[in-house]
């Protein structure tokens, strides 16, 4: 009984074996199949990782251009503030649209001193007159350009709250635009020297402009009857271009006049060395003559004595023999052939 009993056990142990070994494979298989999860697990978890780390970083970042656009915003409005300050003033924008207009003066290629003048005074019919630039022409004569503008009603008008203020505001802006031409018509700068019967009004910017015709269609052509041209920095930048071009043309057509005169030059001083070589020549070919005679004359007159001389028995230490003739002809000019 006890041997069964113990083979019994043996059966049960043998059973609850093949259970654990089934059980073990069988969680084997599952961590097999569960290990590309895992991988997957790890690889969003390092991904998130790394995300929260970029996102911290875009967020310092963002921070910092953020407080960087607050102060420059902060120098932007203190600078706004300065040339609100600046152009309450006359005199201050005048200075202003003076220093834009030496700016494109440098882009265009002029030189100070050499193509244009700033603050220069004249006299004309109606007293005393000063433009800003004064800019000299290639071929002579002038351009006159006043820098000082209208601005204190194109200032309300940007920060006018309503349209209608801002209506009222831009009608007198393109009024002072209007007065200030009829100020500088009345100063009659052309009268001063060669310059066109015009004077140029410098606005500094193309807004000044655009502002005023929006509101007056007609302001052109009654600023051009009183002899007045508006230029914007885009007009006069391409104005004082057309400048520079013809400074550039006429130091060209100087340069080909300097070279045609030094080739006249040349051409006059190679013609007085031909002559000279011509005279030389005939010099040359008359003494070849008068050689040869010399040499007939001595050989007919004087080497016939002299032969004579030695078949008398008159010794001599050496035996008399004259120099052949210069048969060699001279060298014909390719421009006499």
């Amino acid at each position: 009984a006890e041997l069964i009993e113990a083979q019994v056990q043996i059966r049960v142990l043998e059973t609850d074996r093949a259970s654990l070994q089934g059980e073990k494979s069988s969680a084997k298989s599952l961590e097999d199949r569960l290990e590309p999860v895992r991988e997957a697990l790890e690889g969003l978890r390092r991904t998130t990782q790394q995300a929260e780390v970029e996102r911290a970083k875009s967020a310092a970042e963002l921070r910092t251009q953020i407080d960087g656009v607050q102060r420059n915003y902060s120098s932007l409005e203190s600078a706004t503030k300065q040339l609100v300050a600046a152009m309450s003033s006359g005199q201050s924008r005048g200075q202003w649209g003076e220093m834009q207009l030496e700016q494109l003066l440098e882009h265009s290629g002029l030189v100070e001193g050499v193509h244009f003048r700033r603050q220069d005074s004249r006299m004309t019919e109606a007293g005393g007159a000063r433009p800003d630039v004064v800019v000299d022409l290639p071929g002579g004569g002038e351009i006159l350009i006043d820098a000082k503008f209208p601005f204190d009603a194109y200032w309300r008008a940007i920060k006018a709250d309503n349209e209608t203020e801002v209506d009222a505001h831009l009608h007198k802006h393109a009024e002072d635009v209007l007065a200030r031409a009829k100020e500088l018509s009345s100063k009659r700068y052309w009268e001063s020297n060669i310059s066109p019967d015009f004077v140029v009004m410098f606005l500094p910017l193309e807004s000044l402009l655009s502002s005023a015709l929006e509101t007056n269609g007609l302001l052109l052509e009654e600023v051009f009857a009183r002899n007045v041209v508006l230029a914007t920095p885009t007009t006069i930048l391409g104005m004082l271009r057309t400048i520079q071009f013809g400074y550039q043309r006429k130091l060209m057509a100087d340069n080909a006049e300097e070279i045609r005169a030094a080739g006249a030059e040349m051409l006059t001083r190679l013609e007085k060395a031909v002559d000279h070589l011509a005279t030389l020549r005939k010099g040359l070919m008359s003494a070849v003559k008068g050689y040869n005679e010399f040499i007939g004359s001595m050989d007919s007159r004087v080497m016939v004595q002299a032969r004579r001389m030695k078949e008398l028995g008159v010794a001599s230490s050496t035996d008399l023999e004259l120099p052949s003739d210069v048969t060699e002809t001279l060298r014909e000019s390719r421009s006499s052939e």
